[in-house]
């Protein structure tokens, strides 16, 4: 009888199963690790509690009119927040406070969000180019074009399981001497 065909077979035979055992524990390694990277980016604790500040402090500037006005127009998703915007500060001693927090806080852009439109969101895909320099698709509404690319893919993350009319999304870009910047994520319900 011919054992060596025999111990050939099985060793291919062995071959295959470990090697797809390893393709396999890659597989899940990889997962576990980009997951992790997405954690650590996307609402770290410490920024959810600055994002909470600052939903506190717009609320202290009255942020009602911005609400009311982002409410009643029906073909705007969301508005960007900061220094120049309309109706939220009542003195200019104000508005200099909110400059500071917003550079002390390193925030690079800040969003409302009607929350019933984040499915429409999650359905806009942009094709951006390496200048960031992004078409829209048929999927997107040309109101997204201002957010920039990481920010809409961040907020393609959110999902909001309790009843909130407006969502408060923060993008902070933090920076080691002028370089190597991190951008990090997070929001709150206003």
């Amino acid at each position: 009888m011919n054992k060596n065909g025999f111990v050939f077979v099985e060793t291919i035979v062995a071959i295959v199963v470990l090697t797809s055992a390893l393709l396999l524990l890659y597989s899940s390694f990889n997962n576990v690790l980009q997951s992790e990277k997405t954690r650590v980016d996307y609402d770290d604790i410490a920024y959810i509690y600055r994002t909470q500040y600052l939903k506190n402090t717009l609320d202290d500037l009255n942020i009602k009119p911005i609400l009311v006005e982002l409410e009643s127009n029906q073909n705007k998703y969301f508005t960007t927040i900061g220094t120049d915007t309309n109706n939220l500060f009542s003195s200019e001693e104000k508005k200099v406070y909110f400059n500071k927090l917003l550079t002390d806080y390193e925030v690079k852009q800040m969003i409302i969000l009607k929350e019933n439109k984040i499915d429409n969101l999650k359905n806009c895909n942009l094709n951006c180019t390496n200048d960031n320099k992004c078409n829209e698709t048929e999927n997107c509404n040309s109101l997204y074009m201002e957010i920039s690319e990481e920010m809409l893919a961040y907020l393609k993350t959110i999902y909001v399981d309790f009843n909130c009319q407006y969502i408060l999304a923060v993008e902070y870009e933090t920076c080691q001497n002028n370089s190597n910047c991190k951008h990090l994520y997070s929001w709150v319900s206003v």
